[in-house]
């Protein structure tokens, strides 16, 4: 565990390893910054984005030649802006900071017809995603039902109405989802009543994650703490980060491979 993390990242909410950093984003109204920090917890490098606001920054995913920032945090489902900012990897510079320009790949859920204000009572909120191939997979954080529906969208930077490929009854809130280096286990970090879970899915083909096997793991033993995001790192090692809360923003690592083999 890790707990000295800066007061700058408090709200941390969004995890993604990248250039031997764990990068995080705080979450609404707050600065458009990513922040890197490294193992100890130091903050070694920040991206401000210059042409985008944090409406409510959730979740970040990678790949190769881009970085996503999923701004689609929607806790009264009333939401008809919401989107992934798209941040080229090359416009990172090696300076403390880089500012840098994003360009927008906007998201409808299709299946929302009602955008009434309903403070976490509603099933169209959404703080996780991943890049995996081609797409970007969405994962809902359902204050009513505490399932998830999974959605998918290509990278392209243009307004996508997405519907719904499938949907799974995780028992929590979705709050992070990380996908391994080969494409094989699926990791989603979530709470209920403020204690911590982990679902594990495996042995599915191809982006079917939800038809293959699947695990439950109590974290409740990190108390109340309000988890955040997720991401496989460097040789597949799981982390997951917290906000601040009762306890401290922190990131944890999870030895989930002595529950399942690949």
């Amino acid at each position: 565990m890790q707990d000295s993390l800066s007061v700058k990242v408090n709200e941390q909410s969004g995890l993604m390893w990248y250039k031997n950093l764990f990068w995080v984003n705080n979450d609404s109204d707050c600065e458009p910054i990513l922040y890197g920090y490294n193992r100890s917890g130091r903050i070694e490098k920040e991206i401000e984005i210059t042409n985008a606001k944090n409406i409510d920054w959730e979740d970040l995913a990678s790949d190769q030649e881009y970085i996503y920032i999923g701004d689609f945090g929607n806790n009264f489902g009333s939401r008809k802006d919401l989107r992934v900012l798209k941040l080229e990897k090359k416009e990172v510079g090696n300076s403390n900071l880089s500012k840098v320009n994003v360009d927008v790949i906007g998201l409808e859920w299709a299946d929302q017809k009602d955008f009434t204000m309903r403070l976490q009572k509603q099933d169209f909120d959404c703080e996780a995603f991943l890049s995996y191939g081609d797409s970007l997979y969405f994962f809902t954080k359902n204050w009513a039902n505490y399932q998830t529906r999974m959605y998918s969208s290509s990278k392209k930077t243009e307004y996508q109405i997405l519907s719904s490929k499938s949907e799974f009854d995780v028992d929590m809130l979705v709050t992070g989802a990380a996908i391994s280096s080969d494409g094989k286990v699926l990791a989603l970090v979530g709470y209920k009543n403020y204690l911590t879970y982990l679902v594990l899915f495996y042995d599915f083909e191809g982006t079917n994650f939800f038809e293959g096997k699947s695990l439950r793991i109590d974290l409740s033993p990190l108390g109340a703490a309000q988890t955040e995001g997720i991401v496989f790192a460097e040789n597949d090692s799981l982390y997951i980060s917290t906000e601040e809360s009762k306890l401290p923003q922190s990131i944890f690592k999870i030895e989930w491979e002595k529950w399942i083999k690949k």
